[in-house]
């Protein structure tokens, strides 16, 4: 029956009772399905992968969840659901620089911003929404350096 539904020459009538026939017997994968969105509103705040708009994939969060470190950039790849309802961001981190001058903006304390490498780690890394801290502005000083500058909502001052 299953090959038959799968047929390119049959009816369109019956292959539309194959969504119904793959849903009550096809075999069930568990914690392989996730439900992929272009944006999400958590807290008030918008976020986006970045094929959906740059400026709300740009993130600083805590890598691995670990809040005793600093947050770190990265750009929001995909954002999806996991079959338990959690919402998780796969996430690009943003590399360091890869010369070791001195950061011009590390004597402003109270100028949250942060020279980094334009490019951005292969790997992507899980980001629970919670890990999230901030949007951040992000300008090109060079082809290889960018600054990065935190938009948190919360002052440090």
């Amino acid at each position: 029956l299953h090959r038959w539904l799968s047929r390119p020459d049959c009816s369109p009538a019956i292959q539309e009772c194959k969504f119904l026939f793959d849903s009550t017997y096809a075999p069930k994968s568990a914690g392989t399905l996730a439900i992929l969105r272009a944006r999400l509103k958590f807290n008030g705040i918008v976020y986006s992968r970045a094929s959906t708009h740059v400026g709300n994939s740009q993130v600083f969060y805590y890598s691995q969840g670990d809040r005793l470190s600093s947050p770190v950039p990265g750009s929001i790849q995909h954002i999806y659901a996991t079959p338990t309802g959690e919402l998780v961001f796969a996430v690009h981190k943003l590399l360091p620089r890869h010369d070791q001058s001195i950061d011009p903006f590390a004597m402003y304390p109270h100028f949250p911003a942060k020279m980094y490498s334009s490019s951005s780690s292969s790997h992507l890394e899980n980001v629970k929404v919670s890990w999230v801290v901030s949007h951040f502005a992000r300008w090109a000083v060079s082809s290889d350096t960018v600054v990065i500058l935190s938009l948190s909502r919360v002052s440090t001052i």
